[in-house]
């Protein structure tokens, strides 16, 4: 029995998975996967509709089983990173488990890194995001508590420019960064 690839880049950006199991118990597991990869993921496509807004579709993946406390790197189609973090299980009544302490890439339609988001206790703690140029543009500080913003770091030409400290939600202080 043989099989055809219509479309040989196809069969050329499918990644496989690889894993480094601990060596020590003060290690843990890191795997490298792929989204799209039907061992590790479940597909779903949904329909998102928002105020305002034609409804979309739009896709969710999902871990099947996933391995606590395991490091993971998990890539799209493009193999470009887009999430790695550390799977663990909190809570006391009910287990729940996902990527509490994790980064998130986010990429513009012409490959280019958009930005970084940067979560800690499952809670949004910093956004880095970059130019066209593959710069520094802006960093956006969160309250790890209410989710609010505390600082803004603007940034022209990969060189701070100035920070904008909050004090409520559309009030801040300009400091100038020197030159």
């Amino acid at each position: 029995m043989s099989c055809t690839f219509g479309n040989n880049e196809s069969k050329q950006n499918n990644m496989t998975a690889k894993v480094k199991y601990k060596s020590n118990p003060s290690e843990s597991d890191t795997l490298w996967v792929s989204q799209h990869d039907t061992t590790v993921f479940r597909r779903e496509e949904v329909m998102i509709s928002r105020p305002c807004s034609n409804p979309e579709l739009e896709e969710r993946f999902e871990l099947i089983k996933p391995i606590n406390e395991a490091y993971y790197y998990i890539y799209d189609n493009n193999k470009q990173l887009i999430m790695e973090g550390k799977y663990t299980y909190e809570g006391t009544e009910s287990k729940e488990g996902n990527f509490y302490n994790s980064k998130s890439y986010y990429y513009k339609t012409n490959g280019d890194l958009k930005a970084i988001h940067y979560r800690e206790d499952g809670r949004d703690i910093k956004t880095e995001s970059f130019d066209g140029n593959k710069r520094l543009k802006e960093i956006m500080y969160r309250d790890k508590k209410s989710g609010n913003i505390q600082k803004v770091e603007i940034y022209s030409n990969g060189k701070l420019k100035e920070t904008r400290v909050y004090k409520s939600f559309d009030t801040y202080n300009t400091i100038i960064a020197s030159q």
